[in-house]
């Protein structure tokens, strides 16, 4: 991965020494500033500069999300160019999201966690619809547990109002997973399950 040098960034928010810093070798890139370029508003960084320094430090912010699950963390993908990336890079980014996902929901993490999880993850496509799909295509007892509780959480927040975090701002955030919820894959595996309460939080919507 071709290195940058100096970042063309907003000299108000980071230092000469931060920007020489992200232009550099990845592994000598503090986790704070890591999470900060990551999710930083994209107008504080050069277009063309930002792609390459994208790519040399995704596996870091994917460690990172991992860590503590936030949204913004990919937000950047689409200035990012992330479609324009070599195939392989592309595969990789979302080889590592199905794995933390699937740990996520497998290995009890709290609902919030799974939906920023899922949300970051949707900005590889600026699309929620694959991700939930991937989530149907996950089978257990454990997996079964998560998705319970997650599509309980969902059925709760839409009710009253909430809609996910979405940065490329789609009209209705709330649809896909609206969709999700109400769809024939869901109802039988929380039918299976015999998940009343979450069959009728979803039915309340």
């Amino acid at each position: 991965m071709p290195r940058v040098g100096l970042v063309d960034g907003c000299t108000y928010c980071y230092s000469k020494s931060d920007l020489k810093l992200l232009g550099g070798n990845p592994a000598k890139v503090p986790d704070h500033l890591v999470g900060a370029f990551a999710r930083e508003v994209t107008e504080h960084w050069s277009e063309q500069q930002y792609g390459l320094v994208w790519r040399a430090l995704a596996p870091r912010i994917l460690d990172l999300l991992e860590a503590v699950p936030d949204e913004r963390m990919l937000h950047g993908l689409t200035f990012a160019h992330f479609a324009m990336w070599p195939a392989e890079e592309q595969a990789a980014v979302r080889h590592r999201l199905r794995a933390m996902l699937t740990h996520a929901i497998t290995g009890g993490a709290n609902p919030c966690d799974m939906e920023n999880l899922v949300c970051a993850a949707a900005h590889v496509d600026r699309d929620l619809t694959p991700w939930l799909r991937f989530l149907d295509t996950l089978t257990g007892p454990d997996t079964d547990a998560g998705i319970a509780r997650l599509a309980r959480h969902w059925a709760d927040d839409l009710a009253a109002g909430g809609e996910p975090m979405l940065w490329w701002y789609p009209e209705d955030p709330a649809a896909p997973i609206r969709d999700w919820l109400h769809s024939d894959t869901l109802h039988q595996r929380l039918s299976r399950m015999n998940a009343q309460d979450t069959l009728i939080a979803i039915a309340q919507i």
